[in-house]
């Protein structure tokens, strides 16, 4: 069934990471998902949904993707094409909710920093990128691995932080190589600088 985008003037509803899980059945990660797509689209790649819809299926091993995932999926392409055109900061990652266990979020938010940066790197090929570009792969190479190993107010903290950084910095990366302005946060800063945090 072909997936129809919504007509023109309407704006796509977000998709929550809980409902996405629900309806993939566990086949993959919603956060492995969007990360990816948040990198080909950095990369100034975009294939078009039912063209990503096989992509994706083909990377989670040819297994099929029933309709009411592929609903969903679409939304979710579509929304956030929606959210990087519009050029604001009001684009966010596809992590569990904040009532979700510390342990889960900081895994999903490890995974969104993987899959981005293959989705980025698929999308790029062999072009060159800047030195800032490189540092925030370099950083989310290092945020993929982060653990935590208890809950507390600390860690609560300092997750918000990093998931923070990372959201500021996919979107200067997606705003330098897309030839966008380069966004800042609340605070005047890029989102760039290096993080080097590990969650206790």
């Amino acid at each position: 069934m072909t997936i129809h985008p919504p007509q023109s003037g309407d704006i796509p509803a977000p998709v929550s990471f809980d409902e996405l899980a629900s309806h993939l059945a566990e086949q993959t990660h919603p956060s492995e998902i969007h990360g990816y797509l948040c990198g080909l689209f950095s990369a100034g790649v975009h294939p078009g949904v039912e063209q990503w819809l096989e992509q994706l299926a083909e990377q989670m091993g040819d297994k099929s993707i029933n309709e009411s995932a592929r609903q969903l999926l679409s939304q979710l392409y579509l929304h956030t094409q929606n959210e990087l055109n519009s050029g604001s900061l009001a684009a966010t990652l596809l992590l569990p909710d904040d009532d979700e266990a510390l342990g889960q979020r900081t895994q999903s938010l490890g995974i969104w920093c993987q899959s981005f940066i293959s989705g980025f790197g698929q999308g790029l090929e062999s072009r060159q990128v800047s030195e800032m570009v490189e540092e925030v792969l370099r950083d989310f190479a290092e945020i993929s691995l982060i653990e935590t190993a208890e809950e507390s107010e600390e860690s609560e903290k300092l997750y918000v932080e990093v998931s923070e950084f990372v959201r500021l910095a996919w979107l200067n990366v997606y705003a330098e190589v897309c030839g966008l302005p380069e966004l800042s946060g609340d605070d005047g800063s890029s989102g760039q600088q290096g993080v080097n945090k590990t969650l206790h």
